[in-house]
């Protein structure tokens, strides 16, 4: 066996551990991005699949070890630096995201591409210089140890130069599963982290919407934005990277771009009572009512022809908006104000009563309403007023507080 050659012991180990770390991390865990970043960079006009990515790409990046290798015949204690090439354009691949931005990433990628040919070209030469006649080294050889130990450095340096953002993941993951229909997949995405943004809670509202649970559970997931976020339209920071909108507006059963308000007397009032004009492109504010004037709704005492759809994203709109005058008022055109009402609803009720009290007002007269001042619900909101005399320190009450009652509307009213 020549000298030059490397050892095929080495060769395999490298071989198996390139192939099973590139294949696992572009199927599970960029998948979901790089469909983001394919989707946007043609303009929708592709679609990613895994499976099909995941192979091809792992494929392509070995063909070129096998280049490089061809090419430097590096061997023995650093065979592994022939997968540099490939694993610096993995982690480039891993970066891409649209809007796709270039920045400083080529010179980079050229300047470490420099460094390690000239690292090649020395191990090349002290190779070529050394002798070393010993037999084929074993599985738990130093030689085979110092590859691996190779590869594991430049398969953490692939982890950290990539896009390992967790909320670009959650969104991607989440659109991903709406699109398949798995609205339950969705809402397991990222839920026990406290990582978000307007997107991400856009599409955990649309969600929980489907499953008619968001007065039920809104609130168990960090929100951030306000009720303007709430959908992907103009004054909006909120917005759909990968799902058609065709599949929130379907639920709506109107497109915002497509409401066109009639030319009826009663109809052109109420528009200019709430400042809507037809030519605007309609923000989320502006759509919702105008939903209201299309079906003739506002004009009555209850708003019965109101989809339950419609009516929860109005009322999770006013208690995102922390406005629960508005809220109160809107409530019982859509439910009847008993025990029965979802979670948040309930929360914010006990909460308008402390408040409305502290004022010596009430807009609704919650006195004379079915809705049980003692219940364990009432108690518990009592508790959650305790915690400023419990615990001294403002980092402890803090704490304790996050840890008893993170998911109830009355830690978010007040966070």
């Amino acid at each position: 066996m020549r000298r030059s050659q490397p050892s095929i012991l080495i060769r395999v180990v490298c071989a198996i551990l390139f192939l099973l770390f590139t294949f696992a991390w572009l199927f599970w865990f960029q998948a979901d991005v790089l469909a983001v970043a394919q989707h946007g960079l043609s303009q929708g006009k592709t679609h990613y699949d895994r499976s099909v990515g995941a192979i091809i790409c792992t494929a392509v990046l070995m063909l070129i070890q096998l280049l490089v290798f061809g090419l430097t015949r590096l061997s023995r204690g650093v065979h592994a630096l022939t997968y540099f090439p490939s694993f610096l354009l993995l982690a480039f691949i891993s970066r891409v995201s649209y809007p796709f931005h270039c920045g400083a990433c080529p010179w980079i990628m050229l300047a470490a591409l420099v460094v390690w040919g000239v690292v090649a070209f020395l191990a090349r030469k002290i190779s070529t210089l050394t002798h070393d006649d010993r037999t084929e080294p074993g599985l738990l050889s130093r030689r085979v140890w110092v590859n691996v130990l190779q590869m594991a450095v430049m398969m953490l340096g692939v982890a950290l130069a990539s896009n390992t953002n967790a909320v670009d993941h959650f969104k991607a993951r989440a659109e991903t599963a709406i699109i398949e229909g798995n609205v339950d997949g969705a809402l397991s995405v990222g839920k026990r982290s406290l990582e978000t943004d307007e997107s991400l809670a856009m599409l955990r509202i649309f969600a929980l919407a489907q499953k008619g649970q968001l007065g039920e559970r809104l609130f168990e997931y960090p929100v951030v934005g306000s009720s303007l976020d709430m959908l992907p339209m103009k004054g909006s920071k909120a917005a759909l990277q990968l799902m058609p909108d065709t599949i929130l507006w379907d639920s709506f059963g109107v497109r915002p771009d497509t409401i066109v308000i009639r030319s009826d007397s009663a109809l052109r009032a109420v528009v200019q009572k709430n400042d809507l004009r037809q030519k605007d492109y309609l923000n989320e504010t502006t759509y919702a009512r105008t939903l209201f004037v299309g079906q003739y709704l506002d004009s009555l005492e209850h708003d019965s022809l109101a989809t339950p759809l419609y009516r929860d994203y109005r009322l999770a709109g006013f208690l995102i908006d922390r406005s629960l005058d508005s809220f109160v008022l809107r409530l019982p055109r859509y439910y009847a104000i008993n025990d029965s009402l979802p979670r948040h609803y309930r929360e914010a009720l006990v909460l308008y009563r402390h408040l409305s009290a502290h004022r010596n007002d009430s807009l609704m007269g919650l006195s004379s309403m079915n809705f049980d001042r003692d219940s364990l619900l009432t108690i518990r909101f009592h508790d959650f007023l305790r915690y400023d005399t419990l615990y001294s320190t403002k980092t402890e009450r803090r704490v304790r507080s996050e840890e008893d009652f993170r998911g109830t509307y009355w830690y978010y009213y007040y966070q």
